[in-house]
């Protein structure tokens, strides 16, 4: 375990001045996780004080675990390493407590920049206009993998609201699904409100696909009349269930620093943090990379990740049982 940084040391005035950051991004590059992160990291480091240089650094592997774990257990517990975790870190480890090797709560959450908004959208062809349509209507849903939330969404939502999806596995990804929709193989699959906008957004404006629901504890602002998932459940557990899997939309992509740090510099990125998230500057880069912002200060998701982690046990049982033990 990385050797925890006892400050009688610095203030963080002093501190970061003359230091080089490292940022760590737990997934390939190119993805959103990717964009985000390296968003942050070009406008953070005038906010914090010294004004240090932060350098990207890439660590994927095992779903974001490895990223993770070397966060937790390895990084330097002294401010100078930051990374962005992935948003369902809470949730894996109520799904899976004796195997991770983390905790979450342990973790420096110094913000988030956007919460997480998914939706299933599907293909004007099939007749489907609303979520209702989804319990009559037979949907041939497109997967890349039944640890993902391409399978995990459909599986529970015929399970605990009485949909009619039928879940075809084995591509390779998003990408891959989107060709199989294009001809006719598939019908709907799970996206990103933000990757849905910016990678098809023609098909959106076009009335190619219709979006039935959205995912997260809260409706996006484009989306103020879409229902959330969790209105969906025939039964209140059936809700509880989704509000967990769920809750992860609150982390969304984030930023955070090793357990440890001294709680002076904790304070000093959240301070610089907040401030990245009003700098014009940044909100002005975010829009061209057409990008959302939904910041939320490291408290607020403190608070997410520990609501997670009070999930009753007997719906996550339930959960574990719909879905064959999802990661």
């Amino acid at each position: 375990m990385a050797p925890i940084d006892r400050a009688g040391a610095q203030p963080a005035a002093e501190f970061f001045k003359g230091k080089t950051l490292r940022f760590i991004v737990v997934y390939e590059p190119g993805g959103t996780y990717d964009l985000y992160s390296r968003l942050v990291v070009m406008h953070l480091s005038k906010h914090i004080p010294g004004n240090p240089p932060i350098l990207i650094q890439y660590m994927p592997g095992a779903g974001g675990l490895v990223g993770t774990v070397n966060l937790y257990e390895k990084a330097p517990r002294d401010g100078t390493q930051l990374g962005m975790l992935p948003r369902d870190i809470a949730i894996n480890q109520m799904l899976h407590p004796n195997e991770v090797r983390y905790d979450a709560k342990s973790f420096n959450w110094i913000g988030r920049i956007s919460s997480y908004t998914g939706v299933m959208f599907v293909m004007s062809r099939t007749g489907v206009k609303t979520a209702e349509d989804l319990r009559r209507i037979q949907v041939v849903a497109g997967s890349w993998g039944n640890a993902t939330d391409s399978f995990v969404t459909p599986t529970l939502l015929n399970a605990l609201a009485g949909t009619q999806f039928k879940i075809v596995t084995g591509y390779r990804g998003a990408a891959d699904v989107d060709l199989a929709i294009e001809q006719g193989e598939a019908d709907a699959r799970v996206a990103s409100w933000t990757a849905l906008k910016t990678t098809r957004g023609e098909w959106l404006n076009e009335g190619k696909i219709v979006v039935p629901f959205q995912t997260g504890l809260k409706r996006h602002a484009d989306l103020p009349q879409l229902p959330l998932i969790s209105e969906l459940a025939t039964t209140e557990e059936g809700r509880r269930i989704l509000e967990f899997m769920n809750s992860d939309s609150g982390v969304g992509w984030n930023v955070v620093a090793p357990p440890d740090v001294p709680a002076d510099r904790v304070a000093a990125l959240r301070q610089a943090f907040d401030a990245t998230m009003k700098d014009p500057a940044f909100l002005a880069d975010a829009q061209k990379q057409k990008l959302d912002i939904d910041p939320g200060s490291g408290d607020e998701v403190e608070r997410n990740v520990g609501r997670t982690l009070a999930t009753p046990s007997a719906a996550v049982a339930r959960l574990e049982a719909i879905i064959g033990g999802y990661k």
